[in-house]
């Protein structure tokens, strides 16, 4: 079983397969057109 690079699509770092990560879909006319990963809590807007 081959698994798919996913990308975040916010800070562009790879998801990894522990990563909470959600899927942001693009429907355009009622047509699925593309779809994107973003990690839940994105890396780079951690705050200390």
């Amino acid at each position: 079983m081959t698994e798919r690079k996913k990308t975040c699509l916010k800070c562009r770092k790879d998801i990894n397969e522990k990563e909470l990560h959600k899927i942001v879909i693009y429907v355009v006319q009622e047509k699925f057109t593309e779809h994107h990963y973003e990690h839940v809590e994105c890396p780079e807007r951690f705050t200390v």
